[in-house]
C-alpha cells in the first residue's frame, strides 16, 4: 500500500488536530501527539510542513505493518 503524497490536505488537517482518527500504529499515535502540540504552539505554514514530513516519513517506513496499512485505508479511505 502506498503512502498518500505529503500534498495531500487530510495531512495538514491531521498535524493541525482539525481531523482526528483512533490510530492502531502506536509510534504514529506517540508522533501525532507530539506534533499537533508542536502545531498549536507554533501554527506557522513551515512548522506545519516540518511536521507533515515528520509524519509522512514514519507512514512511509513503516508502510508494510498491518497496522499502518490500517490507519492509512481509516485516514484516506
Amino acid at each position: 500500500m502506498s503512502v498518500p503524497s505529503k500534498s495531500n490536505k487530510t495531512w495538514t488537517d491531521i498535524v493541525t488536530g482539525k481531523k482526528t482518527y483512533q490510530l492502531k500504529f502506536l509510534a504514529a499515535k506517540i508522533l501525532l501527539g507530539r506534533l499537533t502540540h508542536a502545531v498549536k504552539d507554533d501554527p506557522s505554514p513551515g512548522n506545519i510542513q516540518k511536521s507533515i514530513d515528520q509524519l509522512h516519513a514514519l507512514f512511509s517506513k513503516n508502510a508494510h505493518m498491518p497496522n499502518v496499512q490500517e490507519d492509512i485505508k481509516t485516514i484516506f479511505g
